[in-house]
């Protein structure tokens, strides 16, 4: 298996996020990502992640991806439903409850 880590940066070098296509076998990955705190709420992870859509599809040919989220983080089910993932099941994560999430990669991706 193996990995791809992406970083998003403002133009002084600052970190605005990272996206992270881990476990990548046999077509597929899941996706993981955070953003800055300070860059919350300005459609930074929604971007991040199109981009990370686009990069899994085109430069590492996959063909499907996963992610997961908690049910409290509201912000990330928002980015993953927005940006084209759909819930397939639920899920534990560090003990809260969570959805899993799966998006097939197209080749307009």
């Amino acid at each position: 298996m193996g990995c791809h880590f992406d970083v998003l940066v403002e133009p002084d070098g600052s970190v605005l996020g990272r996206f992270n296509l881990v476990d990548v076998a046999d077509g597929g990955a899941e996706l993981g990502y955070r953003v800055a705190e300070r860059a919350a709420g300005r459609g930074v992870a929604t971007d991040g992640v199109r981009r990370a859509v686009a990069l899994a599809r085109q430069a590492y040919g996959l063909r499907r991806l996963t992610a997961g989220t908690t049910l409290d983080n509201v912000g990330s089910l928002a980015v993953l439903r927005r940006t084209g993932f759909t819930p397939v099941g639920e899920v534990s994560l560090d003990g809260r409850p969570g959805l899993r999430f799966a998006r097939g990669l197209t080749p307009d991706d």
